[in-house]
């Protein structure tokens, strides 16, 4: 079974439950590239790989509601 975006949407929606915290948010998005690399389709694989890369530092971490706003234009794709 291919793992697709809303599954993805659900996972990263269900890191960010209780409080956004981005490094959370982040390693969410690297266990999802982990666990379903070779399933990632379309744009997925970008998407996680903008969201891990908010563990490198402020300058790449997304606020509350950029974040909510990226998960929002995920959910129309």
């Amino acid at each position: 079974m291919t793992y697709s975006i809303r599954d993805m949407v659900l996972e990263l929606e269900k890191a960010a439950v209780g409080g956004y915290d981005a490094h959370k948010i982040s390693r969410s998005a690297f266990k999802i590239y982990q666990d379903h690399g070779l399933e990632l389709v379309g744009s997925m694989d970008r998407i996680l790989l903008t969201l891990m890369a908010m563990d490198e530092g402020p300058e790449f971490e997304m606020s509350e509601s950029e974040f909510n706003r990226f998960i929002s234009e995920i959910k129309s794709i």
